[in-house]
């Protein structure tokens, strides 16, 4: 809902807003091998690897785990996003939040009708003890759109009330002047932003890495996955993760260069 002091600034507020895709989990509580469609979006579990394709493997040698996967043939059609193919995000064994840890690939839709990897042996439980999701959850998607973000580099929005300072310094202030006040803006600059999606603004503990690395200042969000749930999760803090890419990138389901950002809680 839009704070009571910003009602008159509706339809400025409605122009910001974007596509989103929500992604929720549901434990599919089954244990290795996965039972599930090799094609499933899912965390954990196995992906689908065409076997023209190299299994990914880190820098020395060894298999990275196969952690989140995304087939768009699952998720509410959008403009942004491809109708078809899969999204795959590999961690490493060592997992510790680096870039390094985390490996990103997509499988095309000419890919999908090839014959694919289904001996996964070579996964052994060992293998998942620094992994940050707890067991295989089938995924869902519903199609929204965000309003807004304090902490999105991307948001903009301004008016006569903030004074020139941003979303989240005019934030701050309301939190010493006016309690109910911060708790609606909360609820809409904030709120609005977490949550695990595709598209969309985010929501940052630390502050945006597109205001420091100029080469992804322009760079939307692919991806984010709100690890605040204890019962998906193996994490004590909160953890996110950002995936960014150009738009010129995913028009044409290039990932080669998706820009990655891990943070987390104090």
């Amino acid at each position: 809902m839009i704070p009571q002091i910003l009602e008159k600034y509706k339809t400025e507020l409605e122009s910001y807003k974007r596509d989103s895709i929500l992604i929720s989990e549901n434990e599919l509580r089954i244990l290795n091998p996965d039972k599930s469609d090799f094609k499933t979006s899912k965390y954990l579990g196995y992906p689908f690897i065409p076997l023209i394709m190299e299994y990914p493997k880190d820098h020395k040698g060894n298999a990275f785990i196969p952690t989140i996967q995304i087939n768009f043939a699952d998720v509410p059609k959008s403009d942004l996003f491809p109708e078809k193919g899969i999204l795959q995000v590999f961690l490493s064994q060592e997992f510790n939040f680096g870039k390094e840890d985390c490996f990103v690939q997509y499988i095309t839709e000419e890919q999908l009708q090839l014959p694919y990897l289904r001996d996964f042996s070579f996964l052994k439980d060992e293998f998942y003890s620094k992994n940050p999701f707890k067991s295989i959850y089938q995924l869902n998607f519903e199609k929204t759109f965000s309003w807004a973000s304090a902490t999105d580099s991307q948001y903009r929005f301004q008016c006569d009330e903030f004074d020139g300072v941003s979303v989240e310094e005019y934030m701050w202030d309301l939190m010493d002047e006016d309690e109910d006040a911060y708790d609606e803006f909360n609820d809409f600059f904030n709120g609005e932003s977490k949550g695990s999606k595709l598209g969309g603004y985010g929501y940052f503990l630390h502050g945006d890495m597109r205001n420091i690395k100029s080469h992804i200042k322009n760079g939307i969000l692919l991806l984010q996955i709100d690890g605040s749930d204890e019962s998906v999760y193996n994490i004590e803090q909160d953890v996110y993760l950002h995936l960014f890419i150009s738009e010129q990138d995913l028009k044409n389901r290039d990932f080669s260069r998706v820009y990655i950002d891990w943070e987390v809680s104090d």
